[in-house]
Protein backbone atom coordinates (compact mmCIF):
# COMPACT_ATOMS: atom_id res chain seq x y z
CA UNK A 1 0.00 0.00 0.00
CA UNK A 2 0.97 3.59 -0.73
CA UNK A 3 1.71 5.68 2.80
CA UNK A 4 1.88 8.92 0.30
CA UNK A 5 4.24 10.54 2.54
CA UNK A 6 3.82 14.14 1.39
CA UNK A 7 0.39 14.01 2.80
CA UNK A 8 -1.45 14.56 5.96
CA UNK A 9 -2.97 11.23 7.87
CA UNK A 10 -6.07 12.80 6.66
CA UNK A 11 -5.25 13.50 3.35
CA UNK A 12 -3.79 10.22 2.40
CA UNK A 13 -6.79 7.95 3.14
CA UNK A 14 -8.60 10.70 0.42
CA UNK A 15 -5.80 9.63 -1.93
CA UNK A 16 -6.78 5.64 -2.39
CA UNK A 17 -10.27 7.20 -3.59
CA UNK A 18 -11.27 7.29 -7.02
CA UNK A 19 -11.08 10.60 -9.41
CA UNK A 20 -14.67 11.65 -8.76
CA UNK A 21 -14.03 11.39 -5.15
CA UNK A 22 -11.02 13.04 -5.17
CA UNK A 23 -12.09 16.08 -7.16
CA UNK A 24 -15.29 16.78 -5.15
CA UNK A 25 -12.83 17.15 -2.16
CA UNK A 26 -10.89 19.80 -3.82
CA UNK A 27 -13.81 22.08 -3.94
CA UNK A 28 -14.40 21.86 -0.35
CA UNK A 29 -12.88 24.14 2.04
CA UNK A 30 -9.80 23.63 4.19
CA UNK A 31 -8.18 25.00 6.89
CA UNK A 32 -4.26 26.27 6.26
CA UNK A 33 -2.61 27.13 9.56
CA UNK A 34 -0.22 29.93 9.12
CA UNK A 35 1.21 32.66 11.00
CA UNK A 36 -0.99 35.93 10.84
CA UNK A 37 -4.09 33.06 11.43
CA UNK A 38 -2.58 31.65 14.05
CA UNK A 39 -2.51 35.36 15.36
CA UNK A 40 -5.65 36.26 14.78
CA UNK A 41 -6.94 33.16 16.51
CA UNK A 42 -4.66 33.89 19.99
CA UNK A 43 -5.89 37.28 19.63
CA UNK A 44 -9.78 36.20 19.19
CA UNK A 45 -8.99 33.71 22.22
CA UNK A 46 -7.34 36.39 24.42
CA UNK A 47 -10.76 38.39 23.74
CA UNK A 48 -13.66 35.53 24.84
CA UNK A 49 -11.28 34.41 27.85
CA UNK A 50 -11.34 38.38 29.09
CA UNK A 51 -12.40 38.56 32.52
CA UNK A 52 -16.16 40.84 32.57
CA UNK A 53 -15.36 44.50 33.35
CA UNK A 54 -16.86 47.91 32.68
CA UNK A 55 -14.67 48.40 29.24
CA UNK A 56 -14.67 45.05 27.95
CA UNK A 57 -11.99 44.75 24.66
CA UNK A 58 -13.10 44.54 21.27
CA UNK A 59 -11.44 44.02 18.09
CA UNK A 60 -11.50 45.05 13.89
CA UNK A 61 -10.33 42.14 11.88
CA UNK A 62 -10.07 43.83 8.66
CA UNK A 63 -8.42 43.06 4.98
CA UNK A 64 -9.43 43.22 1.41
CA UNK A 65 -12.07 40.76 0.40
CA UNK A 66 -11.28 37.04 0.16
CA UNK A 67 -8.24 37.13 2.20
CA UNK A 68 -9.14 35.16 4.72
CA UNK A 69 -11.24 36.68 7.56
CA UNK A 70 -14.43 34.42 7.69
CA UNK A 71 -12.47 31.39 7.45
CA UNK A 72 -10.07 32.38 10.77
CA UNK A 73 -13.82 33.38 12.19
CA UNK A 74 -15.70 30.13 11.09
CA UNK A 75 -12.14 28.08 12.59
CA UNK A 76 -12.84 29.85 15.83
CA UNK A 77 -16.91 29.66 16.05
CA UNK A 78 -16.01 25.57 15.48
CA UNK A 79 -13.83 25.83 18.49
CA UNK A 80 -16.61 27.35 20.26
CA UNK A 81 -19.41 25.47 19.10
CA UNK A 82 -20.51 23.45 22.17
CA UNK A 83 -23.40 25.36 24.64
CA UNK A 84 -25.45 24.43 27.34
CA UNK A 85 -28.79 24.41 28.29
CA UNK A 86 -30.22 26.49 31.14
CA UNK A 87 -33.14 25.02 33.14
CA UNK A 88 -33.26 28.20 34.85
CA UNK A 89 -33.91 30.47 31.47
CA UNK A 90 -35.00 27.79 29.14
CA UNK A 91 -32.50 28.76 26.91
CA UNK A 92 -29.38 28.12 25.18
CA UNK A 93 -26.07 29.44 26.84
CA UNK A 94 -24.01 30.71 23.78
CA UNK A 95 -20.33 31.63 23.97
CA UNK A 96 -20.46 33.33 20.69
CA UNK A 97 -23.04 34.94 18.79
CA UNK A 98 -21.84 35.89 15.02
CA UNK A 99 -24.05 37.76 12.97
CA UNK A 100 -23.87 40.47 9.75
CA UNK A 101 -24.13 43.79 9.50
CA UNK A 102 -27.11 44.44 7.78
CA UNK A 103 -26.88 45.68 4.09
CA UNK A 104 -28.64 48.84 5.76
CA UNK A 105 -27.07 49.44 8.44
CA UNK A 106 -30.00 51.10 10.85
CA UNK A 107 -30.25 49.43 14.39
CA UNK A 108 -33.52 48.24 14.29
CA UNK A 109 -32.15 46.05 11.73
CA UNK A 110 -29.07 44.81 13.17
CA UNK A 111 -31.28 43.93 16.43
CA UNK A 112 -33.10 42.37 14.18
CA UNK A 113 -30.14 40.16 13.05
CA UNK A 114 -29.25 39.45 16.90
CA UNK A 115 -32.79 38.03 17.46
CA UNK A 116 -32.54 35.69 14.58
CA UNK A 117 -29.18 34.60 15.79
CA UNK A 118 -30.78 33.35 19.07
CA UNK A 119 -33.62 32.11 17.00
CA UNK A 120 -36.52 34.53 18.23
CA UNK A 121 -39.17 35.85 16.26
CA UNK A 122 -39.87 39.39 15.77
CA UNK A 123 -42.07 41.43 13.09
CA UNK A 124 -40.44 43.66 11.05
CA UNK A 125 -43.16 46.53 11.92
CA UNK A 126 -42.17 46.46 15.36
CA UNK A 127 -40.34 49.84 16.68
CA UNK A 128 -36.74 50.42 17.43
CA UNK A 129 -37.41 50.95 20.99
CA UNK A 130 -39.47 47.27 21.21
CA UNK A 131 -36.90 45.23 18.79
CA UNK A 132 -33.84 46.56 20.85
CA UNK A 133 -35.83 45.78 24.48
CA UNK A 134 -36.18 42.28 23.35
CA UNK A 135 -32.76 41.75 21.75
CA UNK A 136 -31.15 42.97 25.22
CA UNK A 137 -33.49 41.20 27.52
CA UNK A 138 -32.89 37.78 25.52
CA UNK A 139 -29.36 38.53 24.89
CA UNK A 140 -29.01 39.37 29.44
CA UNK A 141 -30.70 35.65 29.45
CA UNK A 142 -28.16 34.20 27.13
CA UNK A 143 -25.03 35.37 28.29
CA UNK A 144 -22.65 35.31 25.54
CA UNK A 145 -18.95 36.39 26.03
CA UNK A 146 -18.41 37.55 22.27
CA UNK A 147 -20.47 38.97 19.51
CA UNK A 148 -19.21 38.78 15.98
CA UNK A 149 -20.18 41.01 13.58
CA UNK A 150 -19.03 40.24 9.96
CA UNK A 151 -19.42 42.42 6.86
CA UNK A 152 -18.88 45.85 9.21
CA UNK A 153 -18.23 47.61 6.05
CA UNK A 154 -21.95 47.64 5.18
CA UNK A 155 -21.91 50.88 7.99
CA UNK A 156 -20.24 52.76 4.70
CA UNK A 157 -23.47 52.17 3.14
CA UNK A 158 -25.72 54.35 5.39
CA UNK A 159 -25.82 57.87 6.45
CA UNK A 160 -23.12 59.28 9.36
CA UNK A 161 -26.42 59.53 11.46
CA UNK A 162 -26.81 55.29 10.81
CA UNK A 163 -23.17 54.52 11.26
CA UNK A 164 -22.83 56.16 14.47
CA UNK A 165 -25.97 54.85 16.11
CA UNK A 166 -25.12 51.27 14.66
CA UNK A 167 -21.33 51.62 16.03
CA UNK A 168 -22.85 53.15 19.33
CA UNK A 169 -25.56 50.08 20.06
CA UNK A 170 -22.49 47.80 19.52
CA UNK A 171 -20.58 49.73 21.94
CA UNK A 172 -23.66 49.63 24.12
CA UNK A 173 -24.20 46.05 24.21
CA UNK A 174 -20.60 45.10 24.95
CA UNK A 175 -21.20 47.52 28.48
CA UNK A 176 -24.30 46.18 29.10
CA UNK A 177 -23.87 42.64 28.70
CA UNK A 178 -19.82 42.65 29.72
CA UNK A 179 -18.93 40.70 26.29
CA UNK A 180 -16.35 41.27 23.73
CA UNK A 181 -17.47 42.36 20.13
CA UNK A 182 -15.43 41.73 17.58
CA UNK A 183 -16.20 43.48 14.00
CA UNK A 184 -14.89 41.89 10.73
CA UNK A 185 -14.96 43.56 7.55
CA UNK A 186 -12.75 44.92 4.47
CA UNK A 187 -10.73 47.69 4.21
CA UNK A 188 -13.43 49.62 3.93
CA UNK A 189 -14.34 49.27 7.45
CA UNK A 190 -11.59 51.88 8.98
CA UNK A 191 -13.15 54.26 7.48
CA UNK A 192 -16.40 53.30 9.38
CA UNK A 193 -14.80 53.23 12.40
CA UNK A 194 -12.36 55.63 12.62
CA UNK A 195 -14.97 58.17 12.42
CA UNK A 196 -15.49 58.22 16.46
CA UNK A 197 -12.10 58.33 18.81
CA UNK A 198 -14.17 56.31 21.59
CA UNK A 199 -15.00 53.52 18.71
CA UNK A 200 -11.15 52.94 17.54
CA UNK A 201 -10.12 52.77 20.98
CA UNK A 202 -12.12 50.19 21.60
CA UNK A 203 -11.78 48.71 18.25
CA UNK A 204 -7.86 47.98 18.11
CA UNK A 205 -7.31 46.68 14.18
CA UNK A 206 -5.74 43.48 13.17
CA UNK A 207 -4.74 43.28 9.23
CA UNK A 208 -4.81 40.18 6.61
CA UNK A 209 -2.54 41.03 4.17
CA UNK A 210 -2.21 40.42 1.38
CA UNK A 211 0.85 37.08 1.00
CA UNK A 212 4.32 38.49 0.02
CA UNK A 213 6.78 36.06 -1.80
CA UNK A 214 8.98 34.92 1.70
CA UNK A 215 9.24 32.00 3.37
CA UNK A 216 5.97 32.56 5.09
CA UNK A 217 4.76 31.95 1.86
CA UNK A 218 6.21 29.41 1.08
CA UNK A 219 5.19 27.26 4.34
CA UNK A 220 1.27 28.51 3.17
CA UNK A 221 2.12 26.75 -0.17
CA UNK A 222 3.88 23.97 1.42
CA UNK A 223 1.14 23.19 3.81
CA UNK A 224 -1.82 23.69 1.46
CA UNK A 225 0.13 20.62 -0.83
CA UNK A 226 -0.26 18.71 1.98
CA UNK A 227 -3.60 18.86 1.76
CA UNK A 228 -4.56 18.40 -2.22
CA UNK A 229 -5.16 14.40 -2.84
CA UNK A 230 -2.63 13.44 -5.27
CA UNK A 231 -0.53 11.13 -5.60
CA UNK A 232 2.87 12.33 -5.63
CA UNK A 233 4.36 15.40 -4.68
CA UNK A 234 4.32 18.51 -6.41
CA UNK A 235 6.85 20.55 -4.24
CA UNK A 236 5.39 23.75 -4.88
CA UNK A 237 7.52 25.47 -2.36
CA UNK A 238 10.60 24.12 -3.12
CA UNK A 239 10.42 25.77 -6.75
CA UNK A 240 10.80 29.27 -7.29
CA UNK A 241 8.85 29.17 -10.80
CA UNK A 242 5.91 28.05 -9.29
CA UNK A 243 6.42 30.39 -6.34
CA UNK A 244 6.18 33.18 -8.40
CA UNK A 245 4.07 32.10 -10.37
CA UNK A 246 1.14 31.80 -8.20
CA UNK A 247 2.20 35.04 -6.71
CA UNK A 248 2.10 36.72 -10.26
CA UNK A 249 -1.62 35.23 -10.81
CA UNK A 250 -3.03 35.99 -7.98
CA UNK A 251 -1.72 38.96 -6.06
CA UNK A 252 -1.02 37.56 -2.91
CA UNK A 253 -5.05 36.91 -2.47
CA UNK A 254 -5.69 33.59 0.22
CA UNK A 255 -8.68 32.85 -1.79
CA UNK A 256 -6.94 33.36 -4.83
CA UNK A 257 -4.43 31.28 -4.04
CA UNK A 258 -6.55 28.59 -2.98
CA UNK A 259 -8.69 28.51 -6.31
CA UNK A 260 -5.49 28.22 -8.51
CA UNK A 261 -3.57 25.58 -6.83
CA UNK A 262 -7.51 23.78 -6.25
CA UNK A 263 -8.15 23.97 -10.14
CA UNK A 264 -4.38 22.64 -10.84
CA UNK A 265 -4.66 19.62 -8.67
CA UNK A 266 -7.65 18.86 -10.57
CA UNK A 267 -5.86 18.96 -13.77
CA UNK A 268 -3.20 16.88 -12.21
CA UNK A 269 -5.78 13.99 -11.38
CA UNK A 270 -7.48 14.88 -15.10
CA UNK A 271 -3.95 14.10 -17.03
CA UNK A 272 -2.91 12.00 -14.43
CA UNK A 273 -0.16 13.38 -14.01
CA UNK A 274 -0.86 13.04 -10.24
CA UNK A 275 0.97 16.42 -9.29
CA UNK A 276 1.53 19.82 -10.03
CA UNK A 277 4.29 20.89 -12.54
CA UNK A 278 5.29 24.25 -13.55
CA UNK A 279 4.18 23.82 -17.09
CA UNK A 280 0.60 22.37 -15.93
CA UNK A 281 0.45 25.58 -13.48
CA UNK A 282 0.88 27.71 -16.24
CA UNK A 283 -1.60 25.99 -18.33
CA UNK A 284 -4.32 26.58 -15.39
CA UNK A 285 -3.33 30.12 -15.10
CA UNK A 286 -4.03 31.09 -18.84
CA UNK A 287 -7.54 29.80 -18.85
CA UNK A 288 -7.95 30.75 -14.91
CA UNK A 289 -10.19 33.76 -13.63
CA UNK A 290 -9.59 34.36 -10.43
Amino acid sequence: MTTFAHLTPETRALAEHDNERRIAYLAEDRWIDYPRAREALQELERLISSPQRTRMPGLLLHGESNIGKSMIIEKFLRTHSSSDFNARTGLLQIDILAVEMPPAPQERRLCGQLLMALNAPYRAGDRLATVEHMALALLRKVGPRMIVVDEVHNLLAGSPREQRAALNLLKFLSNQLRCAVVVVGTRDALAAMQSDEQIVSRFPGLELPRWRENEDFRGFLAGFERQLPLKQASKLADSRAMVSMVMSATAGVTGKISALLSRAAEAAIHTGKERITAELLQSVVARARL
